[in-house]
């Protein structure tokens, strides 16, 4: 169990760090340089960055191991992330040496949060829990530590500057670092090798094509993941400042917080007893098409409120569900480069989402748009009920592993 507890610490506190850099790094460009592009151009390296890791960096995790390639992802993020202000107080900072840091920061965050992700199985048998539970209070504290991170740095950028708060951005993943190294001890053995480091990617990339769920869901999880992009970054700030009301945003999005990490609470507990596809089938269609259409109806904000937290409560399912169906179908060797896979689509398509929502804004105003994103989201989440693939889900496949190789 003390491995367990530990893996949820690191989840939550670098995930918390995470979401404190992504908002200091562009607050600190701005302030320095008083230049939006040179802000935009550091946070699209960071980006590139997050993105190229996600994608490619599954064959070294199964190569090398989760666990040691945790510790040295999150000590080059704290590396990374603290050089930026260590370097504006000593020897200045330049926008290419800036850029350089933030991607190198961005570089370092995929295989440390992957890596976390495939050490969780291993972590839940040697609690004797279900993969359901696990997978279910893991989300909780991913979703925990990215909702409070960001309202924190927030306020400490106000307080200490954002030099202050990528000083303590790093200590975070210091933390992690420790947490994993010193307290989770889960055997996840070095894929052997069977052939180069390309040939391994390739691989990976075989098994989604080949295992039609997987390939559905990611498929799937992209598209939601674009359009919630576009509500989060576009929509729904529109429909605030319609309102005339900042405060009403920031509602919105804590209470469909809070409602998604007590869902991922519930199907942590109970998730085991409840049959997949129908959970997800469900949970999908209610968490997703409904949040645009009760914004375009317009109701009191109490209503939008509660409306928010039963969405949320829906959604929250979801993520850790789709990780237990990948944890029990996908070779333990082949895990990473999956998980990396999945991610890769998602970060990939979100700024697609929030750019195809700012272009429909603009030329068919707020109300159709949020129409026609509601019909591409129910379309979307009707697939798991259209196609008898997605009643696999709840096949409990067996997994063989790869033989295990010395360390």
């Amino acid at each position: 169990m003390r491995s367990l507890l530990a893996l949820f610490c690191a989840l939550g506190v670098s995930h918390a760090g995470s979401v404190m850099t992504l908002l200091a790094i562009p607050w600190f460009v701005l302030q320095t340089t008083g230049s939006g592009a040179q802000t935009g151009a550091v946070t699209a390296t960071e980006t590139v960055g997050l993105l190229a890791s996600s994608l490619l960096s599954g064959p070294v995790i199964d190569r090398f191991g989760a666990r040691g390639m945790s510790v040295v992802a999150d000590l080059a993020a704290a590396i990374a992330v603290g050089a930026i202000p260590f370097a504006f107080t000593t020897v200045g900072m330049s926008l290419p040496l800036l850029a350089a840091l933030a991607g190198l920061a961005g570089l370092t965050r995929a295989p440390g949060d992957t890596a976390k992700r495939v050490l969780l199985p291993g972590a839940v048998r040697v609690a004797r829990t279900s993969l359901e539970r696990g997978s279910g209070i893991a989300d909780a504290v991913i979703r925990a530590g990215r909702t409070f991170g960001a309202p924190l740095a927030g306020l400490l950028i106000t307080v200490v500057g954002a030099p202050g708060v990528l000083l303590l951005d790093a200590t975070t993943f210091l933390v992690a670092a420790v947490l994993v190294g010193g307290f989770v001890v889960v055997r996840n053995d070095p894929t052997p090798i069977r052939s180069g480091y390309f040939g391994r990617l390739a691989e990976g990339f075989r098994y989604v094509r080949k295992d039609r769920l997987i390939l559905a869901m990611i498929c799937t999880v992209t598209v939601m993941n674009a359009l919630d992009a576009g509500l989060s970054t576009v929509l729904q700030p529109a429909f605030a400042a319609e309102l005339h009301s900042s405060v009403v945003l920031g509602e919105l999005m804590g209470v469909f917080g809070l409602g998604a990490a007590a869902g991922s609470v519930l199907y942590g507990w109970f998730g085991s007893q409840w049959c997949r596809w129908t959970t997800f089938a469900g949970c999908a269609v209610l968490a997703g098409a409904p949040r645009f259409a009760l914004l375009w109806m317009g109701p009191a904000v109490p209503v939008l409120l509660i409306g928010f937290f039963l969405f949320g409560l829906a959604a929250g399912s979801l993520n850790p569900l789709l990780l237990t169906v990948e944890y029990d179908r996908v070779p333990a060797h082949l895990r990473a480069r999956v998980i990396g896979a999945s991610e890769a689509g998602v970060l990939a398509m979100m700024p697609v989402g929030a750019l195809v929502a700012g272009v429909l804004l603009d030329r068919i105003g707020l109300p159709a748009t949020l129409l026609a994103f509601a019909g591409v989201y129910a379309v979307t989440t009707l697939c798991p009920v259209a196609f008898r693939v997605w009643r696999q889900m709840d096949e409990r496949l067996p997994v063989p592993a790869p033989a295990p190789v010395p360390v």
